[in-house]
């Protein structure tokens, strides 16, 4: 199935994420990978190569601080 949503409550316990930006694919994974470096990180953590944060960590903490946490918490849960 394949979701095109604009809301990250849409899709945050989804098997897969792809992020677009400027038509390009820059992003795909699990959320929960998509937004923690390690599997036992507790709150949003995940940055790229060059030490930018991910494109999906970025929307998910523009979010909120409370509905970043509540994404956070049903990402982690699935995974």
């Amino acid at each position: 199935m394949l979701i095109i949503a604009h809301r990250l409550a849409s899709v945050i316990d989804s098997d897969r994420i792809l992020v677009m930006d400027k038509a390009y694919g820059v992003e795909f994974d699990h959320p929960f990978k998509l937004l923690a470096d390690n599997e036992n990180d507790e709150e949003i953590t995940k940055t790229t190569e060059e030490g930018k944060q991910g494109y999906f960590a970025a929307m998910v903490k523009a979010a909120g601080e409370d509905t970043a946490k509540q994404l956070f918490s049903i990402a982690k849960e699935k995974y």
